[in-house]
């Protein structure tokens, strides 16, 4: 589903984000990346999702060059990786349900399918009949919910989270993983970067490990304690 090979990303005025990095994911796993604040794990999610181009090295996704991309190509992309992001980034003007279907819009989904497919999602993340509701009507909780809701509805084969738990207490953290290991058993494929240590450890799933924008360490899942 995802490799990385010998991918580094400098930004301008030298900063290195990521130095060399090389790993793989198989499709339906589950992966988590971790670090400290800066080691490189916000930037590794947006080169799957070529927000970031890479300064060296390459990655494929669904088997896909990403070099190979072009411009015109990104959205193409972009409609088969679900992305979740920690501070929701919600559109507060707009009701639970706009804000799933956006990328549904953005696909050019008839409107009669759109419907069915947000209501699915939303009951997917516990939101069921939460569709009129605004945004700030909604917990942190469930506005993150929202978020995982429009990231899934249009059935990706990837989703990736970019510290969905960020701002949640450790039992809202446990429903929000809760959400994510039941999304990995339709198999789905995912990628989530977290700092939260003690919850990596109860997850029990594959980590690697960043440290100033090199991975450190790769541990298998039966190996997390």
């Amino acid at each position: 589903m995802i490799c990385f090979n010998s991918v580094s990303k400098r930004y301008p005025g030298g900063r290195d984000a990521l130095v060399e990095v090389s790993f793989r994911v198989a499709a339906g796993e589950m992966l988590f990346v971790t670090g400290h604040s800066g080691a490189g794990k916000t930037t590794l999610l947006k080169l799957i999702a070529l927000i970031e181009r890479p300064s060296h090295g390459s990655i494929e996704v669904h088997g896909q060059p990403l070099a190979r991309v072009r411009r015109r190509d990104v959205p193409r992309l972009r409609r088969g990786i679900g992305m979740v992001f920690q501070d929701h980034r919600l559109l507060m003007e707009r009701s639970v349900a706009d804000n799933v279907a956006l990328p549904l819009v953005i696909g050019g989904i008839p409107a009669a399918e759109r419907g069915q497919r947000v209501a699915n999602a939303l009951e997917k993340v516990g939101l069921a009949g939460r569709g009129k509701d605004a945004p700030a009507a909604l917990s942190t909780g469930e506005q993150q919910r929202v978020g995982i809701a429009r990231a899934i509805v249009g059935r990706p084969a990837l989703v990736i989270a970019d510290e969905p738990t960020g701002n949640l207490d450790p039992q809202l953290s446990e429903e929000i993983m809760r959400l994510f290991v039941a999304l990995r058993q339709t198999g789905t494929t995912i990628l989530i970067a977290s700092h939260d240590l003690p919850l990596l450890k109860r997850m029990k799933q594959r980590v690697v490990v960043l440290d100033h924008g090199h991975l450190i360490d790769d541990v298998p899942a039966r190996e997390v304690a």
